[in-house]
């Protein structure tokens, strides 16, 4: 069996992704790894090099500055690395998601186990999402807590929905099971001031320049503070101790978990269920399980 990881990255060291760890910490699992940067201007293409692991190739693209419909040029860009792989299975990560080491080898068994079962197209991680800081958990719905990050080297299965996750050519949603594997996603947990200017950087590609607010370009700070999240107790992965070690900005929500109030009446519900049985109301899922 042969696995190859792939990924996307563009600018990523003056938007604050954590692109470095996100792709030494597919290394331990797989065989290959391609990482496509497009043409950047903050020496992202030197930092992927600086890895320096032969396991590593990285192919460069272009980069139209004129094209502002981001799922289109996401969907492109994950493809033109995927078709690059050569392994039986696929692992996908975007450069500011993280595979936990301790869930390779769960992740490696399923995908020996699953390798000759042509049913299974695909395979689920499971995430932590991080909202603030790295020690503040979302505990929310409208949060995927799952998504397909493995798929089966196949041409007619390509990025899906702006490369959140994947389907067939023919727009049919992929048959799937869990791998065991946990990715820490840390999009809204950067320091507030490199997350303001991610979310300018995408509203921009999306064309919805009116999403960065005027206030929240002024004030010192950035992320609402009313969001469900809950203390983080686990371990961040290895590859990411360090930036977490260093990081010198913290949140708290004024009203973490129930609020009893009538705009968050049904995130309040949802809450409630999700506390009692660990069933997520609120997620969109563009994949189809299989027992």
């Amino acid at each position: 069996m042969k696995i190859s990881g792939f990924s996307f990255i563009r600018n990523g060291n003056a938007l604050g992704y954590p692109f470095v760890p996100s792709i030494r910490s597919l290394l331990p699992l797989c065989d290959e790894v391609i990482v496509n940067v497009p043409r950047s201007t903050d020496g992202t293409l030197e930092s992927v090099r600086a890895i320096g692991d032969p396991k590593i190739r990285i192919i460069e693209s272009d980069w139209d500055e004129k094209e502002k419909v981001g799922d289109p040029i996401f969907r492109r860009h994950t493809d033109l690395a995927l078709e690059q792989c050569t392994g039986d299975w696929c692992v996908y990560i975007q450069g500011d998601e993280v595979l936990h080491e301790d869930t390779l080898p769960a992740m490696r068994v399923t995908m020996e186990r699953e390798l000759n079962n042509s049913k299974v197209q695909g395979l689920l991680v499971n995430y932590t999402n991080f909202y603030g800081s790295f020690w503040t958990e979302v505990y929310s719905f409208g949060w995927y807590y799952e998504e397909v990050r493995v798929i089966r080297r196949d041409p007619k299965i390509r990025a899906s929905g702006g490369a959140q996750g994947f389907g067939t050519t023919e727009n049919q949603k992929l048959w799937v099971k869990d791998s065991g594997g946990r990715y820490f996603h840390y999009s809204c947990a950067l320091r507030p001031d490199i997350a303001r200017k991610k979310r300018a950087n995408l509203a921009s590609l999306f064309g919805m320049d009116d999403l960065v607010k005027p206030q929240r370009e002024a004030s010192t700070g950035y992320y609402d503070d009313d969001q469900k999240v809950k203390p983080f107790k686990g371990t961040h992965p290895a590859v990411m101790r360090d930036i977490v070690a260093a990081a010198d900005w913290t949140y708290t929500s004024r009203n973490p978990l129930i609020r009893f109030r009538r705009e968050y009446f049904w995130e309040d519900i949802a809450l409630i269920i999700k506390r009692c049985t660990g069933v997520t109301l609120g997620v969109h899922r563009n994949y189809r399980r299989l027992d």
